[in-house]
Order: C-alpha cells, then sequence, then structure tokens
C-alpha cells in the first residue's frame, strides 16, 4: 500500500537520524572488545620479568601442594593476560587505520544520503510548489496555464495540477459568461433606449393617421391602412425590444414543457420539414417565467427550420429531389437527474446543413452570425436565457448531416 506524502516525508526524516545513530551505538558496543588492555603491553612484560623472578626464588622454597597449585594459576592467568594485550596491541597498530578509513567512509556516506536525501525533499517540495505558484500568477492575470510536463515531484501534486486545470477552465468560463452578460445588459439598454424613442413619434403618427382616415377619400384609405398596420409592427417591435432577453418580474410558475413544445411547433415548423415529438407522457413541469422560455425554444426551432430549408435548397441546386431533400427535426422531452437536481432535458436535432466546426465555437456569442439578415444576438439571448433559469445549453453538430441542441432546465430554480 503506498504512503501518504505525509508519511513518507516522516520516513525519510527518520531514516537520516536512525542510521548515524546506529552505527555510533554498534562502534561504542563493539569498541571494548578491541581496546587494549590497562597499562599497555610494556607494562604486562614488566610484571611477567618480576614474576619469573619470583617463581625462580619461591621454586627453592619447600612449599604446601596447595601454595603450588596457587602459584601455577597465576602464572597461567598473567600468561594469558599478557597474550591478551599482545593481541590488542597488533589490532591496535595494523587495524585501527583500518577501522578508522571504514568509519570515516560510513560517515561520508551517511553524509551524503543526507545531503542527497535532502535535495530529494527539496525537489519534491520546492519545483511542484513555484510552479504552482507561477500558475496562480497566471490564473490572476487571466492567462492559460502552460502544457509543457510538470515538474517532478510528489503524485499528491498531480491532484493539485488537475484542482487548479480544473479551476482556470471553470474561471475562463466564468469570465467568458460576464463578458457576454455584459455585451447583453448593454444591447438591452440600448435596446430599451430605441424603444422608448420609437414610442415617442408614434402617438402622434397613429393619432394623425386616424384624423387623415375620417376625412380621406377611398383611394386614399388604402395607403392609409398601410400607414395604420406599419405603425402597429414599429410599436410591437418597440414593446419586443424593452422586454428583448430580461426575465419578466414576479416569480416563476409551473410550466409544461411537452405542451409548450407541442403549441410551440404548430405554427413554426412549415410542412416541407417532417417534425417528430418524443415525449413521455409523465413529464414533471419546471418552475419558469413562460414567455422568454418559449422565445428561446421557438429561436432554436427557427434556427433547425432554417438549416433543413437551407440544406434542402442546396439539394435541389446540385440536381437532389425534394422528397430526398426533405429536412427531419426531432425534439425529445425526458427527465433527467442532472447531477442529483432533477431536471427536463429538451433535445432539438435537424438534418440540416450542419455548423462548421470553426465557427462552433463562436456560436452563442453576441453579434456573430452567418445569417444574412441575422443580428448575431439570437443565440446569446438564448442561452442567457437558459441560464437566468438555472439551466445550461450544448450543441454538436457535423456539417452536411446536422445540429442538435441539447437544453436542460431544472425543475425548481436555484
Amino acid at each position: 500500500m503506498a504512503l501518504s506524502f505525509r508519511r513518507r516525508i516522516f520516513v525519510w526524516l527518520v531514516v537520516v537520524a536512525a542510521i548515524p545513530a546506529a552505527i555510533g551505538i554498534e562502534v561504542t558496543r563493539h569498541a571494548p572488545q578491541f581496546a587494549v588492555a590497562v597499562g599497555g603491553v610494556a607494562a604486562w612484560d614488566r610484571a611477567a620479568a618480576t614474576w619469573l623472578d619470583a617463581q625462580h626464588a619461591l621454586a627453592r622454597q619447600p612449599l604446601s601442594p596447595g601454595a603450588r597449585a596457587a602459584l601455577r594459576r597465576h602464572s597461567e592467568e598473567l600468561s594469558n593476560s599478557l597474550s591478551h594485550a599482545r593481541q590488542s596491541q597488533i589490532i591496535s597498530v595494523y587495524f585501527t587505520p583500518v577501522l578508522a578509513g571504514l568509519g570515516a567512509a560510513l560517515a561520508a556516506l551517511v553524509a551524503l544520503g543526507t545531503v542527497r536525501l535532502a535535495g530529494h525533499l527539496s525537489r519534491q517540495l520546492s519545483r511542484p510548489i513555484d510552479e504552482l505558484i507561477a500558475w496562480t500568477g497566471r490564473l490572476t492575470r487571466g492567462e492559460p496555464l502552460p502544457d509543457q510536463p510538470p515538474a517532478k515531484g510528489a503524485p499528491e501534486f498531480d491532484v493539485l495540477r488537475s484542482a487548479f486545470r480544473t479551476m482556470a477552465a471553470d474561471l475562463a468560463a466564468a469570465r467568458a459568461r460576464e463578458v457576454e452578460a455584459a455585451q447583453l445588459r448593454a444591447f438591452r439598454d440600448l435596446a430599451r433606449q430605441v424603444a422608448h424613442e420609437l414610442k415617442n413619434p408614434l402617438t402622434p403618427l397613429r393619432f394623425a393617421a386616424s384624423r387623415l382616415a375620417q376625412q380621406a377619400r377611398p383611394d386614399q384609405q388604402e395607403l392609409l391602412e398601410i400607414i395604420d398596420g406599419e405603425s402597429q409592427r414599429i410599436e410591437q417591435m418597440a414593446r419586443d425590444f424593452a422586454t428583448l432577453g430580461r426575465l419578466p418580474e414576479g416569480p416563476p410558475a409551473p410550466v409544461d414543457l411537452g405542451e409548450l413544445v407541442d403549441t410551440l411547433v404548430k405554427g413554426t415548423v412549415p410542412t416541407g420539414i417532417a417534425l417528430r415529438v418524443e415525449r413521455p407522457p409523465d413529464l414533471p413541469m419546471v418552475s419558469a417565467h413562460y414567455e422568454p422560455l418559449r422565445r428561446a425554444l421557438h429561436n432554436l426551432v427557427l434556427n433547425a427550420c432554417d438549416a433543413c430549408e437551407t440544406a434542402r435548397t442546396g439539394a435541389q441546386g446540385h440536381g437532389g429531389t425534394e422528397a430526398g431533400a426533405r429536412g427531419e427535426i426531432v425534439i425529445a422531452l425526458r427527465a433527467v437527474a442532472n447531477g442529483g437536481a432533477p431536471a427536463v432535458e429538451i433535445v432539438i436535432r435537424d438534418t440540416g446543413v450542419g455548423i462548421p466546426p470553426d465557427q462552433l465555437g463562436r456560436i452563442f456569442e453576441p453579434y456573430f452570425t452567418t445569417k444574412a439578415k441575422g443580428t448575431g444576438l439570437g443565440l446569446a439571448l438564448v442561452r442567457q436565457t437558459i441560464h437566468d433559469h438555472g439551466g445550461s445549453i450544448g450543441v454538436a453538430s457535423e456539417p452536411g448531416r446536422g445540429t442538435t441542441f441539447t437544453v436542460t432546465i431544472p425543475l425548481v430554480r436555484a
């Protein structure tokens, strides 16, 4: 079982302290075995010489058997001590340098191992920490994290690097959403100003048209009706501008997305495009603002219709038949867990022209459009509306085969 980083450091430090201590203990324990006898070899030689003199003198004296046995034991012990002293002297003369060299070599190895271990620990800690400090500076400045191989270090730093990269991706997405939200807020402010400026001349214009209609000749009535119809259209445009991309005031209400989609597609999808709606009968209701959500889904369905129409026009231009080029739109609704939070998923899939890969990442950007008469705000407002409801939206596309939008709306907005 792999040890944790803290335990590995603990083991390394214990080893650094234990090896020198073990060497010192062993040297201390075995040192008495090689110690020179007290007084050295010369003292024992003198003692042996005087004992020989005493032994010769006692040999001429009458002694009891017990005394002679004691003298014999003393002579043997003295001989053994002299031999031991001479052996110790030999070891001291010949083996002490060897032992000193071994001790010095062991000390050098311990010192070298300690230095290498200290260097290893410093590299294991300092390099990844310096790298993460540099990454923190990059995150602060909004710069992307480098892609080069990470600095060598403990495996635990890989977890930190992964967390940093996840945090960097989240911060980049949050910054992009904030920029987009700021652009949409600016556009909404501008739209409200335009709506206000449009409403100012509309009231006297419609009043003047009404006065003229009372006194106009029959051949002028048609012109006045055109003026009245266009003024009504401008007034409706002003109201749309005033509420564009903004959730209405007040709390959300339960919305049946299945019924909303059924009502929406009836007047949106033309008869030349095949339509299939898939939804379970027990689809739960979501807490949402009906009209903004309807506008967002209506925009996605309109885009799907435009993609299918463009694909059919291109197929006919290249000699295809109308039946063969007939597009299809599939709208599937289902209940999902969405990370533990119950939600409803809406998948809008078409068989249109698709979106090129270089444009797929920009379709939600404000003012980005590939349509000749597009404003570039449709999908940006769609995503803003979905986010305002606490949901999410994703897209996948393959040029020439179609596009799929996936919208997730939580049952209860956080």
